[in-house]
């Protein structure tokens, strides 16, 4: 029961950090969270999470263009804090590095930056 409620924790921050990153970017950002796995699409980047809500462990793979380009494992922690590749970080720097992964390869492959016209 704890390693659902901290997955539904962390997969908010995947959401807010993700808005952040790619607001003004064209084509639009989709997150989508269904039980154990969450997915950010942008452009032809992929990056999905996935967690078994029972014991907290995971893995994380990120795809563009077909091709995997970083890949790791993960463990949600009980004090709230996860664990990727051996390293234990905050929710929100996991959230952050995890984004700004995705942010690259998205950026390259299509997406573009969309300044808003002044009014």
């Amino acid at each position: 029961m704890v390693c659902a409620e901290l997955w539904l924790s962390f997969g908010s921050l995947i959401r807010a950090y993700a808005a952040a990153a790619f607001v003004n970017v064209d084509p639009a950002l989709q997150v989508e969270i269904n039980g154990d796995v969450i997915c950010v699409r942008a452009g032809a980047a992929l990056l999905e999470i996935r967690c078994d809500l029972q014991t907290g462990a995971g893995s994380w793979e990120l795809r563009s263009a077909g091709k995997t380009l970083r890949h790791g494992d993960l463990q949600l922690l009980q004090e709230g804090r996860i664990t990727m590749d051996g390293n234990a970080l905050d929710f929100d720097h996991a959230a952050i590095d995890l984004i700004e992964s995705l942010r690259k390869p998205a950026l390259y492959q299509g997406m573009t930056l969309v300044v808003p016209k002044e009014t």
